[in-house]
């Protein structure tokens, strides 16, 4: 076996599939491969798996090694061709888990886990990050899901918070946050616009939950009002939505747990 170039692998198609399998087959190919070469030596493929991973991933241990001739040219051929693809593959493998980490900052992953029961949050704002605390201390085991589009990078770092950076008014952000699954959505104003133009602060609010509505109509909503005079505005939009009027203790008020009693509209 000849070393294999990181250049061959980023040309296919799929080249961290590619190595992946090409680093699978040379284990299983060796581990099966020395029993038969050396069966006083590795006398069972558990053994040559041993060999095999200590040999590609470190210098060996020498408690077990090749002594035929055979043996020790798949040994040679092991070395300068397996530890290069090894040493490939687990540089890649690191390269996926900073990319994956790095893209879960920037707000680019999307929520995949099925079954619901999480909580979506749509806009970021001082409140928005009491009301995030509050339901990530009180129910440690329940996924939140904040999605903003003004946020660079996630402003939580929690093993249960996701952010996805993206418009939430559109479908495609909703969909991302698998919106129709979700246990309860929280959406709130426009900080910046509360205190610019509150007219146009409800309005985005409206907007949203338009889309939200017609995704997930069935799954609770409460949303944040900023001048309770829109209020029978938004009534006119969604059925299953609790409305709270924005407040000191509005923070308090927008998410008391899943056993919560419908709020007054």
């Amino acid at each position: 076996m000849v070393p294999i170039p990181q250049a061959v692998f980023l040309r296919l198609p799929n080249p961290y599939e590619n190595l992946v399998i090409a680093t699978g087959l040379l284990v299983l190919t060796s581990s099966v491969l020395m029993p038969i070469l050396e069966p006083e030596q590795f006398p069972r493929v558990y053994d040559g798996l041993w060999w095999t991973v200590v040999t590609l991933a470190t210098v060996g241990y020498g408690d077990v090694f090749p002594k035929t001739d055979l043996g020790r040219l798949w040994g040679i051929l092991l070395i300068v061709g397996g530890v290069g693809l090894f040493t490939l593959f687990i540089g890649r493998l690191y390269e996926m888990v900073v990319e994956r980490q790095e893209r879960r900052k920037n707000g680019d992953l999307d929520y995949t886990k099925h079954g619901g029961g999480h909580v979506v949050v749509i806009g970021w704002s001082g409140r928005a990050r009491i009301t995030i605390k509050n339901i990530l201390k009180n129910e440690p085991s329940t996924d939140v899901v904040l999605i903003d589009d003004r946020l660079a990078t996630a402003p939580l770092d929690e093993h249960n918070f996701l952010f996805i950076r993206g418009i939430p008014s559109r479908d495609k952000t909703l969909h991302r946050a698998r919106v129709a699954e979700a246990r309860e959505i929280l959406i709130f104003a426009d900080e910046s616009l509360k205190v610019e133009n509150p007219y146009n602060a409800d309005a985005r609010t409206a907007f949203i939950l338009t889309s939200v509505e017609r995704i997930a109509g069935k799954v609770q909503t409460t949303l944040e009002v900023v001048l309770e005079e829109n209020l029978s505005n938004f009534t006119k939009i969604a059925s299953n939505t609790h409305f709270k009027i924005s407040d000191q203790s509005f923070a308090e008020q927008m998410y008391s747990g899943p056993e919560r009693k419908a709020a007054e509209r």
